[in-house]
């Protein structure tokens, strides 16, 4: 008979219970604790059964690990996506949304998954390897195509806040390759996008301007985050981008659980639902339910 490792069982406990407040610093504390079990490996149990291999010693994966890492997210993937569609995930991490996207497409569907960290890009790789409808990366998405500088993460030991030199110099600095979505999208044979993730610390702006085609053809709802002040720092203030958006057909909501529309200006990051207006009624239980417009 197999046995559960306490690190599992505490993580199936955590994604048993509805979000309760202090649930996200329970999440942390148990991870914590249970790290030194299993040389702090930790797994998160996917929608189809499958496990995402988890370092309990990083405060973001302990979150992932605890099913308290941005649910509003996970629940936006989980309305959107249907057997045999398309996912792009710009930022993907150790593929914590890229596996939920690809369960929830399955193997009649595609994913997309870029991350620039190579460390964390490893890990990607690694837990995407036993899908084949899961394309894995190493590269930055930018405006452009060709060498660009990376910052690796400072604040450690948390993972996933390396950003490009031009947005903001700090930490480690390597040389990797980026692409531009539209360069990309070429390149695959223009396939038919239903969604797509951005989380790049502040590149946001750069890979929707190097992403207009495909943009444009495919009419994808987009989940991004804002960051306030990485975004006024590469002179992309949060208006600029909301209107570059609209001016494109979208509307903008915030799916931030818990935020009000006042509250929602005092806020310095959050993640938004970008909605083609042409594909208003397709998002409608998320909208209804949390989303803010903006």
């Amino acid at each position: 008979m197999q046995h559960k490792k306490p690190a599992d069982l505490f993580a199936r406990m955590l994604a048993s219970t509805s979000s309760f407040p202090g649930k996200i610093r329970l999440a942390d504390f148990l991870g914590q604790r249970i790290s030194r079990w299993n040389g702090g490996k930790g797994t998160f149990t996917l929608p189809t059964g499958e496990t995402l291999a988890i370092d309990l010693s990083d405060r973001i994966q302990r979150l992932m690990w605890g099913s308290t890492y941005e649910p509003h997210v996970h629940q936006c993937l989980r309305r959107l996506l249907r057997p045999g569609d398309t996912f792009v995930d710009v930022g993907a991490h150790i593929g914590f949304f890229t596996l939920i996207a690809s369960a929830l497409v399955g193997s009649s569907g595609k994913v997309y998954a870029f991350e620039a960290d190579p460390d964390l890009f490893a890990t990607l790789r690694d837990n995407a390897s036993p899908y084949p409808w899961v394309i894995a990366s190493p590269k930055a998405v930018w405006s452009n195509s060709g060498p660009v500088l990376f910052s690796k993460s400072l604040q450690s030991p948390e993972t996933g806040w390396g950003k490009l030199v031009a947005v903001r110099k700090e930490g480690q600095v390597l040389q990797i390759n980026a692409t531009s979505l539209d360069v990309w999208y070429e390149s695959v044979g223009s396939p038919s996008i239903r969604a797509m993730k951005l989380d790049a610390e502040g590149s946001e702006p750069f890979i929707l301007e190097g992403g207009k085609q495909l943009i444009a053809r495919s009419r994808p709802f987009l989940i991004m985050e804002f960051n306030d002040q990485l975004l006024r720092e590469v002179k992309r203030p949060r208006e600029m981008v909301v209107n570059g958006l609209r001016g494109q057909g979208y509307e903008i909501f915030a799916i931030e659980t818990g935020k009000s529309r006042a509250s929602l200006d005092l806020i310095g990051s959050a993640e938004v639902l970008c909605v083609p207006r042409s594909r208003m009624s397709e998002s409608k239980s998320i909208l209804d339910d949390f989303a803010v417009s903006i």
